[in-house]
């Protein structure tokens, strides 16, 4: 109950009692004869007062009990609601600790993938058995990588490949993973003859690419049209001369002091409007101290720098022309800070690879 009203109700209370004792004393003792009179108006006064004060105490104790009811719905409601929220709160926590264990076992299962990928992938002293100055720099976007190379020895060739899937993360891993079993195929068929035809090696590779692929029929909208860029080098033992064919890459050659394009085929490995065209095998004469550089397009398409754009070509020229004469020690320590630089605070755009072979 209102404090305030209750302290009004005992004034009055105390107001009648007081004129009450009054009233009754002055009738006593002023006029004995009146006192019937005078006391019964005084009583009826003092009836009608008390009966107004009875009012209001009923009236605050009905409106006390209808505040005490309506506190205890609305402590019922808060109950309710709290009941509600402990339990989507239990809910979620159960939820998060089922996605917690579906993470961990997709991360696991990802990091064992990895390890197929990088016991496929050359390990990086086998590539500097192959060719002693030489240097990789591979950074995968995610745990497993679109982009791969691999590498192997004829008779007379030194072979390396450098290729770049659709993709990155677990569907470029797919992918890169079919074309190092397509290549690896069809290398040891053409090992054994020593008949190394780059050109024809990729055209063999772009018919497994898309007959591995089921084709869009009326039933089905299936067709899958990823593929891969790729650069296949076979050089001479005596690194004298180069035999290349290219899909849709550049190889670049440093040469006294400037960076020379080979020219190759815009077309990737996979269905295109050309994809009847077959690839041609080029050559190109070699010279002591050229640099030969093997990239996919991961580091010209890096956002960064102060502006936030991409690396382009024009800039990775740049870099290679300026390292070009350094040591192959120095151009991967060089090359590693100048992209790990430009990528700072940047999530990685793609899989990134660059392989230098000092001649």
């Amino acid at each position: 109950m209102d404090r305030r009203k209750i302290i009004i109700v005992q004034l009055v209370m105390l107001f009648i009692f007081i004129n009450c004792n009054s009233v009754f004393a002055s009738e006593y003792n002023t006029n004995l004869l009146n006192i019937n009179i005078l006391g019964n108006n005084s009583i009826l006064f003092l009836v009608i007062l008390l009966l107004i004060g009875v009012f209001f105490i009923i009236k605050l104790l009905n409106n006390n009990k209808l505040i005490n009811n309506e506190i205890l719905k609305q402590q019922d409601i808060i109950k309710e609601k709290q009941n509600i929220i402990t339990q989507k709160t239990k809910t979620i926590k159960e939820i998060s600790e089922a996605f917690s264990e579906t993470k961990e076992d997709l991360k696991s299962s990802i990091y064992y993938a990895e390890r197929i990928q990088r016991a496929v992938i050359p390990q990086k002293s086998e590539i500097k058995n192959l060719f002693t100055n030489s240097f990789v720099y591979f950074s995968p976007r995610d745990i497993v990588s679109g982009d791969f190379y691999t590498c192997t020895q004829t008779t007379n060739y030194k072979i390396i490949i450098v290729a770049d899937c659709t993709g990155h993360g677990i569907p470029g891993g797919f992918l890169s993973m079919l074309g190092l079993s397509a290549l690896k195929d069809l290398l040891s068929k053409r090992i054994l003859t020593n008949n190394i035809n780059p050109g024809e090696i990729l055209n063999a590779l772009r018919h497994f690419i898309i007959t591995s692929f089921a084709e869009e029929t009326d039933d089905n909208n299936t067709t899958i049209s990823d593929g891969m860029d790729i650069t296949f080098c076979a050089f001479n033992n005596e690194m004298t001369q180069l035999k290349y064919a290219t899909a849709d890459h550049t190889i670049y050659v440093f040469r006294d002091g400037e960076i020379q394009k080979l020219k190759g085929n815009r077309m990737p490995i996979g269905r295109h409007p050309k994809q009847d065209t077959p690839f041609e095998t080029f050559t190109f004469d070699l010279k002591k101290n050229d640099m030969v550089y093997l990239c996919s397009d991961g580091i010209q398409d890096q956002f960064g720098g102060e502006n936030d754009v991409k690396f382009m070509t024009k800039r990775l020229v740049q870099m290679l022309q300026d390292v070009g004469n350094e040591s192959i020690d120095n151009q991967y320590q060089t090359i590693s800070k100048i992209v790990d630089d430009w990528k700072l605070g940047k999530n990685q755009f793609d899989d990134q690879t660059l392989i230098g072979i000092r001649i």
